[in-house]
């Protein structure tokens, strides 16, 4: 049986990595990477350091397209007109996450292929967010979905979505971590930002008032708060001032991701409004601080991995509330449950061989 997977972006290279390996043992598996993340520090060194083989196609999104329009557009002809022209025939195209190269799952359903995504039935009911409409689109057209928690497919079936295609298989992420864990002692001696979500960076003013509560953090903890570089934050600071003032900060990275585990292992703790390091934290056993009103990953919260601190509450309250779970933050093994064991991407291939069938 013939599978193609569709990938574009840092996150889901790295999820997909044992998924792509056990898929290229169990069918005939045709990667394609659709290039949303075209330079060498955010795609290549990720196939580098986790030794992904390379992909069987690559397009060119990153570079063809500014905006979602556009991507979705250059998407949509060129992996339909792809698929037909090299003759593919698969028999399921896969997809992982809430990029925008999910969204050519709707078209391609339309062309009649049997569709499956990975991390299906997250929700932050955050209409803001372009990776919310992405997710939902992608679980309406799927035939298989394949999710984290028993709490995402109950999610699903609220949304009529027929209940024995929804399969619970744990998280990818929790698999890769384990692999790559830092070892050692930790130094605890800076805090890691991460600030990249749209609704964080839609306008000059929303940025700065997370920038002065970074700043703020810094300056009560007494700690330096390295924030990871990202091309649109840089852009829209630089146009409008927003560094001014601000002394407790400082611009790192980017970095690859086992680099980027290691700075997160000897964090004292991490702020970001990233999805993933609500995932990965807990299994480094570092605090997060999550600067928004809602998430995707509601067990990361309820398990006491991560606090929500709001986008525009007061500076000094959501400094003080970060620095207090912060110091007080423990972790245990129940508390990680939710991640699942480590086994994802076996369970998904033996549910699809049992589906589909595998090699002969």
């Amino acid at each position: 049986m013939k599978i193609l997977t569709i990938t574009g972006i840092r996150p889901d290279f790295i999820r997909m990595r044992e998924v792509f390996k056990k898929l290229d043992t169990n069918f005939d598996h045709i990667m394609l990477h659709t290039g949303q993340h075209y330079d060498d520090e955010l795609s290549k060194i990720f196939f580098t350091e986790l030794k992904i083989r390379e992909p069987d196609y690559i397009l060119n999104t990153g570079i063809m397209s500014s905006n979602h329009y556009e991507q979705l557009s250059y998407l949509t002809k060129e992996i339909i007109y792809r698929i037909k022209r090299e003759k593919i025939e698969p028999d399921l195209i896969l997809f992982l996450g809430d990029s925008n190269s999910v969204m050519v799952s709707a078209p391609l359903f339309k062309e009649g292929y049997t569709i499956g995504h990975i991390e299906g039935g997250m929700r932050s009911y955050d209409r803001r967010m372009p990776e919310e409409v992405n997710r939902v689109i992608c679980d309406y057209v799927s035939d298989y979905v394949f999710v984290y928690t028993p709490l995402y497919k109950e999610r699903l079936i609220k949304e009529n979505k027929d209940p024995d295609s929804i399969f619970v298989v744990g998280n990818t992420i929790t698999e890769i971590v384990k692999m790559y864990i830092p070892t050692g002692k930790k130094e605890m001696d800076y805090i890691i930002a991460d600030i990249h979500r749209n609704e964080n960076l839609s306008d000059p003013g929303q940025y700065r008032h997370i920038l002065e509560y970074l700043d703020k953090v810094g300056e009560l903890s007494g700690l330096p708060v390295k924030l990871v570089r990202f091309n649109r934050a840089i852009k829209l600071a630089e146009k409008h001032n927003l560094y001014d003032g601000l002394s407790n900060i400082e611009i790192v990275g980017p970095y690859g991701f086992l680099d980027y585990l290691k700075l997160q292992y000897h964090a004292y703790g991490v702020i970001s409004d990233s999805g993933t390091s609500q995932e990965e934290c807990p299994l480094l056993k570092v605090p997060v601080a999550v600067p928004r009103n809602f998430t995707e990953r509601p067990e990361s919260v309820k398990y006491g991995n991560s606090i929500l601190v709001g986008e525009t509450n007061p500076i000094d309250e959501m400094a003080q509330r970060t620095l207090q779970f912060f110091q007080n933050y423990t972790i245990s093994e129940d508390d990680m449950k939710w991640l699942g064991d480590g086994t994802t991407s076996m369970k998904i291939v033996n549910i699809l061989k049992e589906k589909l069938g595998g090699f002969a």
